[in-house]
């Protein structure tokens, strides 16, 4: 007989994760005027969330992974990155804009490419078709840097549909991730 109990977890973060991302994309593509005000804020929570979401699930929801150091660290600079977005206003006065949007590319590109390295490192550990879903999940936090590094502040509108753009194919890939998981049996002997 099969037991499955820890399955649901890691479909069910990955899911929340998606819904939340695609919340998130549709909201800035709708309203960019509107959502250039409130999604640093919000989307600094997400990646919070999107951090913690992972690291539970590695540690503690069955997630495997032959590099579980770089996996931890890529989660942990998630929550860095968010708690560093949400701080924004305080941190906008004390080391200017520039410097801040600066900091979050580099370090959405550090968790770009830790998550890249995990997957492709871990790619026997990874569940039958999860492989592609992760290598584009890590390419859209690369890209997101990247755009953060040489897009202009005076383009923010177009860096928030950019942003939103980037959530939905992030969010499509983490539901893509949880339907994959939900659909898998685990046989127990």
């Amino acid at each position: 007989m099969a037991t499955d109990s820890a399955l649901p977890w890691p479909s069910i973060f990955a899911g929340v994760r998606g819904v939340l991302m695609l919340a998130g994309g549709i909201f800035a593509l709708i309203s960019p005027q509107l959502a250039l005000a409130t999604l640093v804020w919000v989307g600094g929570v997400i990646v919070i969330i999107d951090g913690a979401l992972g690291l539970w699930g590695l540690l503690f929801g069955g997630r495997t992974s032959s590099r579980l150091g770089v996996a931890i660290t890529r989660h942990i600079l998630a929550i860095l990155a968010g708690i560093l977005i949400v701080a924004f206003p305080a941190m906008a006065a004390a080391i200017g804009i520039s410097t801040l949007v600066i900091v979050v590319g580099i370090m959405m590109i550090l968790i770009g490419a830790f998550a890249l390295y995990v997957t492709i490192a871990g790619r026997a550990l990874l569940r039958q078709g999860t492989f592609w879903p992760e290598v584009l999940s890590a390419s859209a936090y690369l890209l997101f840097g990247v755009l953060l590094l040489v897009m202009p502040l005076s383009s923010a509108l177009v860096l928030v549909s950019i942003v939103g753009v980037l959530m939905i194919l992030y969010g499509l890939f983490q539901l893509y991730i949880a339907w994959q998981l939900r659909s898998i049996e685990v046989k127990v002997a």
